[in-house]
């Protein structure tokens, strides 16, 4: 089965509004504010996937400052999952403002959970009306819930690009880990979390990684590092910490599927290294169905 675990739709009211959304968001405004920012429909992505031989994509939504603006994306990834016959795996945004009380996002996670709902993302605590202490409390309960977690990772170091900030560092990430110590907590730090597999060769991380909580994506890795990573992440972290995204629409399903086939390649990845990262990793993380 081959699984892309970073997608990202909008609702066909928001394409169409992108004008109008700019102004009501500044993150939104930055990343898409450029008409050539490419903004995807469910409709383009089951396309895409028919293209490409891929069987079952997560769909992140927007990580909105506006309450209503982020349950009507909600709904639509919800919506759209519901009719693909498995084939989306919704992850949903929700605005988390400073409550102090996480446990309060009990109902809310279960309700998003019992509508389908089968994570959070993707998740960037630079762009909300609360503190990156609260999301991350709220985080660590969505796992009693059934619910993972996409979060942004920000590189610290290097070029600029649209969406670079706001994310979590490889301190964040840490931090967020420490939060989140449940055995159910399954979090996915996309790009490869901000260069988080690099501080594997400390205990401490180590450890962490050894207790099945926390995985990479490669989404946007020719964007941003150069091929190698793949063979360096392996010797870091093992290739069952990595997982296949692509930034769909940002990146071409095809071309991205294409281009980590031969990174798995030069890296020495046998077949079943192969399959792991394009799909059986995901299945095994998440929990979904392989049949």
């Amino acid at each position: 089965m081959i699984i892309d675990v970073h997608t990202h739709l909008f609702p066909p009211r928001m394409v169409a509004a992108r004008r109008q959304l700019t102004a009501a968001d500044a993150a939104f405004a930055e990343m898409y504010g450029d008409e050539a920012a490419r903004m995807a429909t469910a409709d383009d992505l089951l396309a895409s996937m028919d293209g490409v031989g891929v069987d079952v994509s997560l769909a992140a939504g927007f990580w909105w400052r506006d309450a209503a603006l982020a349950e009507e994306h909600a709904g639509y990834l919800l919506e759209a999952a519901a009719a693909s016959d498995g084939r989306i795996v919704p992850f949903v945004p929700l605005v988390v403002p400073s409550t102090g009380s996480p446990g309060a996002f009990g109902g809310r996670l279960t309700e998003l959970a019992a509508r389908g709902a089968r994570g959070l993302g993707e998740v960037r605590p630079g762009n909300t009306p609360g503190s990156g202490e609260d999301i991350d409390a709220v985080l660590a309960v969505a796992g009693e819930a059934g619910l993972a977690a996409l979060v942004h990772g920000s590189e610290e170091v290097g070029h600029r690009y649209p969406g670079k900030d706001g994310g979590y560092t490889p301190g964040g990430l840490w931090a967020l880990m420490e939060v989140c110590a449940a055995p159910s907590t399954r979090v996915i730090a996309a790009h490869w979390g901000g260069g988080f597999p690099f501080y594997a060769l400390m205990p401490e991380v180590r450890e962490l990684l050894s207790s099945g909580r926390l995985a990479f994506d490669t989404a946007a890795t020719s964007l941003l590092y150069d091929a190698a990573v793949f063979a360096r992440a392996f010797e870091l972290v093992g290739a069952e910490h990595v997982l296949w995204g692509s930034d769909y629409p940002l990146r071409d399903q095809s071309a991205d599927r294409a281009a980590v086939e031969a990174a798995l390649h030069a890296a020495g990845a046998g077949s079943a290294a192969r399959e792991a990262v394009l799909g059986g990793n995901a299945a095994r993380f998440l929990s979904l169905d392989a049949g």
